[in-house]
């Protein structure tokens, strides 16, 4: 009977703590898009840009607005940020300071522009739109001055991700992407590839050539 009362006791003591440690623990599950530069991560988490020291500690939001971002990247020498945004029905490209601040709008079409890259002068990003490919499902890349401005198309035919070279010179990429499918172990035609673009020569060669799929390349290294 004394066995019984005190397990009962030490379950009914366990029970009382449950709730305090449940409320303790971080649901870090759906934490999305990080990018990581010398000092910080930012990554995306419930639809908002959060960032947080490489060293540990609080996580900061850095948006709260209505809208949905994705993609967040720190520029070149870490002081901004760009990320896609979705703030009046449409995807478009935005940059704000790493510290906080308000968003500075960049692209203003019709259809959605995701971010993908710094150019690595700091001074323009990258990002895939289908705005003039022709079909809705295909992408294209283009660069827009972080001050805004006209965008600039690339001459690369077909583009979902990418990541300039450190000089700038080269872009590796995948012409096509399976990122947002909902299906595991895909190995069908439209499975991508990664290439490298000379944006000098226009040159390219596929890398990678396999079934499976390579996505989200990111340019590691000297050239």
């Amino acid at each position: 009977m004394v066995f019984v009362m005190k397990s009962l006791l030490k379950l009914s003591f366990l029970f009382i703590l449950m709730p305090a440690f449940l409320q303790a623990q971080i649901d870090a599950r759906m934490l999305r898009y990080p990018d990581v530069s010398a000092t910080h991560i930012t990554f995306v988490y419930a639809g908002d840009i959060w960032i947080v020291p490489k060293t540990g500690g609080a996580a900061s939001k850095l948006s709260s607005p209505a809208g949905e971002e994705s993609f967040p990247r720190f520029s070149p020498d870490g002081s901004m940020i760009a990320f896609s945004g979705n703030y009046d029905g449409n995807q478009d490209v935005y940059v704000v300071p790493t510290m906080g601040g308000v968003p500075r709008r960049l692209t203003y079409h019709g259809m959605g522009d995701r971010l993908l890259d710094w150019h690595p002068d700091g001074n323009s990003v990258l990002f895939a739109t289908s705005r003039n490919s022709g079909r809705q499902r295909y992408s294209q890349f283009y660069t827009i001055s972080t001050k805004g401005g006209m965008t600039k198309q690339l001459a690369v035919p077909y583009g979902e991700f990418g990541s300039f070279s450190p000089d700038g010179s080269k872009l590796i990429y995948t012409d096509k992407s399976r990122v947002f499918r909902t299906w595991k172990r895909y190995a069908g035609g439209m499975a991508p590839d990664m290439m490298i673009f000379d944006l000098k020569t226009f040159a390219s060669e596929k890398i990678a050539p396999s079934q499976f799929n390579e996505e989200l390349p990111m340019w590691q290294g000297k050239n």
